[in-house]
């Protein structure tokens, strides 16, 4: 019985470690953030943070999290997928130790050997076809119209 509530503690620790907090001190983690004044794709932009951009938690909503760059003054909400606790070392993705394609399939949730048994004959124009739609510019007003059109939910309640 006491193994057990250790183990429950030590994974309710390990579990609040993982979130935001209000005053906590975390880095972008993606090539270049942008701060959007609400919690919504759509919320217009309040400024860009690069990659290893130090900021601190000013408040929390689910994924969002609403910071302030520590260098910048600049403020606004963002996923808080594109922040890390790690502080990182080099703000220069130059200097960034990992290959183009170790990257790339990072950014695609694979390792090489994931990448290795998705890999075959069949399946490589399915990925050309990934690698080419995430080539393509995005253009909000034309996802909007086509969101709006579609009667789809945007997340947002349906304000811009």
């Amino acid at each position: 019985m006491k193994k057990q509530l250790l183990l429950v503690c030590c994974l309710l620790c390990l579990g609040t470690s993982l979130w935001a907090r209000v005053g906590d001190t975390m880095y972008v983690n993606v090539e270049e953030a942008e701060l959007k004044s609400g919690t919504g794709f759509f919320a217009s932009s309040t400024g860009f943070l690069p990659y290893g951009a130090k900021v601190k938690v000013l408040k929390e909503d689910g994924r969002w999290v609403q910071v302030e760059g520590t260098d910048s003054g600049i403020s606004g909400w963002l996923p808080f997928a594109s922040l890390t606790k790690k502080k990182i070392l080099s703000s220069d993705l130059n200097t960034v130790s990992a290959s183009a394609d170790e990257l790339a399939l990072a950014g695609k949730g694979f390792s090489a050997e994931v990448e290795a048994q998705y890999t075959t004959e069949a399946n490589a124009a399915i990925y050309a076809l990934v690698d080419e739609i995430e080539a393509t510019p995005m253009d909000k007003d034309g996802l909007w119209d086509f969101i709006q059109q579609g009667q789809l939910s945007d997340g947002s309640g349906g304000e811009r």
